[in-house]
């Protein structure tokens, strides 16, 4: 009979309780409240024009992105999916975006909310004391004219990734500002920066979906940059042939197996720990709806190994599934700390696994059920997770020191 010290795990399993940081989905502007009959606008994403029809924005006509399109307003002061007689260079938005709604804005609400402060260094320059234009001459007041923010000059400079798009975006508090981040756009990061915020929430196949994780992250904004992108990475492997009652912590032979999760992370870290004799996993309800896979190591026989892997599962078919945190993932998984004193987590899980076993139901039962899991996932830090905008990290879900 195998006994291990089961606190570390309950530690980490409070986790477990943390609500999932489902990606922010960018809201379209159809349907959208606006007060100008017969006005014209584009949609967030550039890829259609908008108009106001009984007193809300609906599609007048779709652009395509896939050819370089997108939304834009012309010298006449009309909206068109082509150039019109502009540049044919995305970075060159001209007057394309100028006064436009607020539901012109391409952009996401994750960028959004991770701003932090906007720049008021514009404001300060348009409160400067009115005493200086009685002093100075007309062209002294066309100089600082020039330097209002509503005749400050747009930023052209081409914008090559879609990364780039939103990283722009984060620094803008404007909306002329977002649009242009998307105007200046090369076709093919407007094209990402659509399928990610647009198509994704559309997809149902396993291989658009995959796509979709990677876009995730070529569209997202990073966090701290000590933590490598990807952090790690992890093979998956384990055959369960019994599910234990939560709260057991005794486990007899035929109930666990050997790990089944073997990677690296960081510049050192290793999963199991390789100077362990007594590496061992289990799998064991959280509660009827939540399944925890555990990956550990026997107290009993050696102290201070790590890390701990926990899988959390609420999965109720076998199929392929993805492994993340977002609000459509239904297994999630971590890479935590046991010893050394320190409880944080290392990594979370990000890829697809495949999963199936009797153990599989609308409600999990402890007993002689098999649970089998196999696949490979990319390992994030929490502190640095673009798919999620950065840092995710909680009071609850503190990040270990870069390894």
């Amino acid at each position: 009979m195998k006994k291990i010290l089961f606190a570390v795990f309950m530690v980490l399993a409070a986790v477990f309780a943390v609500s999932c940081s489902g990606e922010d989905e960018i809201a379209s502007a159809v349907g959208g409240s606006c007060s100008v009959e017969g006005a014209e606008t584009c949609s967030a994403d550039g890829a259609q024009i908008l108009i106001c029809q009984s007193l809300s924005w609906q599609t007048k006509k779709s652009c395509n992105l896939n050819f370089g399109q997108y939304c834009r307003q012309t010298a006449s002061g009309s909206y068109s999916c082509t150039d019109s007689g502009s540049s044919s260079d995305p970075a060159d938005s001209g007057n394309d975006n100028s006064d436009t709604s607020s539901e012109d804005l391409p952009d996401t609400s994750d960028t959004d909310t991770d701003t932090d402060e906007p720049d008021t260094a514009t404001e300060e320059t348009d409160n400067e004391p009115n005493e200086e234009d009685t002093e100075t001459d007309e062209d002294t007041d066309t100089e600082e004219n020039d330097d209002d923010t509503d005749s400050e000059p747009e930023d052209n400079t081409p914008i090559e990734t879609c990364a780039g798009i939103v990283e722009c975006q984060a620094q803008c508090d404007s909306q002329n500002c977002s649009s242009n981040c998307y105007a200046r756009g090369s076709a093919v990061a407007q094209n990402e920066f659509y399928e990610s915020h647009q198509l994704c929430n559309t997809y149902t196949e396993i291989d658009d979906l995959k796509r979709c994780q990677e876009l995730a992250v070529k569209c997202g904004l990073k966090g701290d940059e000590s933590y490598g992108i990807p952090y790690g990475h992890a093979v998956i492997n384990g055959s369960f042939a019994h599910i234990h009652e939560a709260g057991t912590s005794n486990f007899t032979t035929g109930t666990f197996i050997d790990a089944f999760v073997n990677g690296t992370f960081g510049s050192n870290g290793n999963i199991p720990d390789p100077t362990s004799n007594a590496s061992f996993a289990f799998a064991r309800l959280f509660d009827e709806h939540t399944l925890a896979l555990v990956q550990t190591y026997d107290s009993t026989q050696e102290t201070g190994k790590t890390p701990v892997v926990i899988f959390e599962i609420s999965v109720t078919a076998p199929g392929t599934y993805s492994v993340g945190w977002g609000k459509k993932d239904k297994i999630a998984m971590y890479v935590g700390e046991s010893a050394s004193g320190e409880e944080c987590f290392h990594a979370f899980g990000y890829g697809f696994v495949e999963i199936s076993g009797t153990g599989l139901a609308e409600t999990y039962t402890a007993g002689a059920n098999t649970i089998n899991i196999q696949g490979e996932v990319e390992l994030y830090s929490h502190k640095n997770a673009p798919m999620y905008n950065g840092d995710i990290t909680t009071e609850q879900l503190a990040a270990c020191s870069p390894k």
